[in-house]
């Protein structure tokens, strides 16, 4: 993921990447996806941010890991409660059909995996 778009991820959700680190000025923590997920992260951390703001009951959550794996978006995190799991298996199963590099609808492919890319993007 670019610098820019890992910082805007990091800076305002920095109650869950307690590991994030200032690199030349700039919030950095190690997603190993590219851009075109930012939206469905962004959208995804917020809302478990602001669930553990509210939500005496659940438990701090620590995200650990974000990348794509096997064609879509894996989160691996720790704490959190049911809300927080149902936030994240939704945000990995939507990845499947959002273009890993710019973000726009997957048309599906029959090959021997998952390839998330959009026409644009689509390497034969």
């Amino acid at each position: 993921m670019s610098p820019e778009r890992e910082e805007m991820l990091c800076k305002p959700n920095l109650n869950i990447f307690p590991d994030a680190t200032i690199v030349n000025g700039r919030y950095f923590w190690g997603f190993e996806c590219q851009d075109g997920w930012y939206d469905l992260l962004n959208n995804a951390l917020s809302l478990v941010s602001a669930r553990c703001d509210i939500a005496p009951d659940c438990e701090r959550v620590t995200v650990l890991e974000v990348k794509e794996k096997f064609g879509g978006l894996r989160i691996y995190y720790r704490g959190g409660d049911e809300y927080v799991n149902g936030v994240f298996n939704l945000a990995e199963a939507m990845s499947v059909n959002i273009c890993s590099i710019c973000g726009s609808p997957v048309r599906y492919r029959s090959m021997h995996y998952h390839y998330p890319r959009c026409d644009l993007h689509y390497e034969n």
